[in-house]
């Protein structure tokens, strides 16, 4: 399929983990109140603080530990939680926090405070990690609050609930470049019928962006359908997402589209695609 690229100028969310350890149990009721993104604009040399509330919902004392991992996503789907500091654009090095185990009370709530130290010579650009939030099962060995499982107790799996907060600064963020590309373009036909535009976006700059995505499309005539709106993402540098962008309505024949990639101001990006339906 021919086409064409223009340049000018893309969660975590709450993860559930399902960890395979000695015996079965209910997991622990804590929530992590609030933004599972922490974003923070920032200037070289500069000192960020914030926190993180996390509640307890149940009557009972409830325990969480608090550590680090890097955090990249990619077009297929898959999930990267690398070491603290491994990542091109990881933030975990500047990143301290306490406590970092909780107790939290019945009904009650507990605040993580962290601190974010930018260094003087950080280049202009986005940075971060993920500051995890993991709840310790009132009966695993982990656990202060009670008795030793007993040593005869069957092996089995526990679920474990796991909540990742991203924490990202966004370094001189008018001078950090904007750039996007558009990979593994192509249409979908679907069981049921339907047409959709498929395709990757990578985040190729220095800066994190969260665009509205849409498609136009044109008839030999002139004639336009749509617009065709794609799903809003946080895309990092070096991470990918993929748009499938049902094209509904649209009789059989060839037509000109526009794919639009609007991050606002000047980080808008385009490619332009000829479609036989």
């Amino acid at each position: 399929m021919p086409h064409s690229f223009v340049r000018f100028g893309v969660f975590l969310v709450a993860t559930l983990v399902l960890a395979g350890l000695p015996y079965t149990s209910a997991s622990a009721q804590i929530t992590v109140r609030g933004r599972l993104a922490h974003d923070t604009p920032a200037m070289p040399g500069q000192e960020i603080t914030g926190s993180i509330l996390v509640d307890n919902e149940t009557m009972d004392i409830q325990q969480a530990r608090v550590y680090q991992t890097d955090y990249l996503f990619f077009a297929d789907g898959t999930n990267a939680y690398n070491e603290p500091g491994t990542s091109a654009r990881s933030n975990a090095r500047w990143v301290s926090w306490s406590p970092q185990a909780v107790t939290v009370p019945p009904n009650g709530s507990v605040t993580i405070s962290y601190r974010i130290a930018v260094p003087a010579d950080a280049d202009p650009g986005s940075y971060w990690s993920m500051l995890m939030v993991e709840a310790i099962d009132p009966e695993s060995a982990e656990s202060t609050l009670g008795d030793e499982p007993p040593a005869d107790r069957e092996v089995g799996f526990r679920q474990v609930t796991r909540y990742g907060v991203q924490v990202a600064v966004h370094v001189s963020e008018t001078e950090a470049l904007k750039e996007v590309a558009f990979e593994g373009v192509h249409l979908v036909a679907t069981e049921d019928g339907r047409t959709l535009f498929q395709a990757d976006i990578v985040n190729t700059g220095a800066a994190m962006i969260r665009p509205d995505v849409y498609m136009r499309v044109f008839d030999q005539e002139g004639k336009e359908y749509g617009p065709f709106n794609g799903v809003q993402f946080r895309l990092y540098p070096g991470t990918s997402v993929r748009q499938r962008i049902a094209l509904e309505g649209i009789p059989p024949g060839t037509y000109q589209a526009i794919l639009v990639v609007d991050g606002g101001d000047d980080a808008v990006f385009g490619g332009q695609y000829e479609l036989t339906i």
